[in-house]
């Protein structure tokens, strides 16, 4: 993955990811695993374990002032010296732990691009079985108007990675500034595939509000001001040759420090965030990582995209 990924120094991407390895092999029972996705001109990392974690009272700042975790002695000090190794090699790290597990993230080589301040997203995108192209995919476009869209093309593996890259590629072609019109052009990009399904929000800071939108079974969930809005999906497809259903806009309130949280079916539609104390303080990766871990069917593709207005937007 880090063949043109030109902000890597030689190396760093399999030291960082072995040291993950290494610490999971070590110290999480039963086990885990390292997600990897490249980004710009870099590369993150997501190492995610079902335990044995630690309580939420153990969160602590660092040094730093990032979100950390005091960590207990092990043997050697292997699983705090292996995540300095880390630490020190990453352009940004954060962790989240609790008894359910932890979860590292790591992004190597430059900092996320700072030309839209105020906008933090990330999300996880694992294919059915853990190997192999996935059929979801998702993106983010930030500006004075974020916009943020999944897809999931129908069915699994190559088939399905192709449908959702046409919709993705129609996404990041233009400046969205209607979703009606946005679902539309994917519709038409994806004809030549077998299809999917998408959710797409289109998010106002200026007027305090979003739009979303939804062909099939994309759903979601916005918190503002402690309160959620449910993101309803709506039966039908795109791409596919029967006529792209009418599209439902669904409205709601926006302000700084909201967060959007976009899903497809491989997740169970049971899904909270009030169950993982803190977690809305941590990177969107971070927050996506962990709702997939304690939610994914294992049955599907799946994905979990975090999209969150850390600061107003002028």
């Amino acid at each position: 993955m880090t063949a043109g990924q030109h902000a890597l120094r030689p190396g760093v991407a399999e030291l960082v990811a072995t040291e993950l390895g290494t610490n999971l092999l070590r110290h999480a029972h039963p086990g885990g695993y390292v997600l990897a996705r490249n980004t710009g001109d870099g590369i993150e990392l997501l190492s995610v374990d079902h335990g044995p974690g630690m309580t939420a009272g153990a969160l602590a700042p660092s040094a730093d002032g990032a979100s950390s975790v005091v960590l207990p002695s092990s043997r050697g000090g292997g699983l705090k010296a292996g995540l300095n190794v880390v630490r020190r090699n990453a352009a940004e790290f954060d962790w989240y732990a609790t008894r359910r597990g932890t979860v590292i993230y790591a992004r190597l080589g430059t900092p996320a691009p700072a030309g839209q301040p105020g906008w933090r997203f990330g999300g996880v995108n694992v294919p059915l079985g853990g190997d192999g192209e996935s059929g979801d995919a998702w993106a983010v476009v930030p500006g004075a108007r974020t916009a943020a869209l999944v897809v999931d093309g129908l069915g699994h593996g190559p088939g399905a990675a192709a449908a959702a890259r046409a919709a993705i590629t129609t996404f990041q072609g233009a400046a969205v500034t209607d979703l009606d019109r946005l679902v539309q052009h994917a519709h038409g990009a994806m004809r030549g595939t077998r299809g999917g399904v998408l959710g797409a929000c289109l998010i106002d800071p200026g007027r305090g509000e979003f739009a979303y939108a939804a062909v099939g079974n994309i759903t979601g969930r916005v918190l503002t001001g402690g309160r959620y809005t449910h993101l309803l999906d709506r039966p039908g497809t795109v791409g596919t040759q029967l006529s792209l259903p009418t599209v439902r806009l669904q409205h709601g309130p926006w302000e700084p420090g909201s967060t959007l949280v976009l899903v497809t079916d491989g997740i169970r539609s049971a899904w909270s965030l009030e169950d993982h104390p803190r977690l809305l303080e941590q990177h969107p990766a971070i927050i996506a990582a962990v709702l997939h871990r304690e939610y994914g069917r294992g049955t599907d593709d799946a994905t979990v995209l975090v999209v969150r207005q850390v600061t107003a937007v002028a």
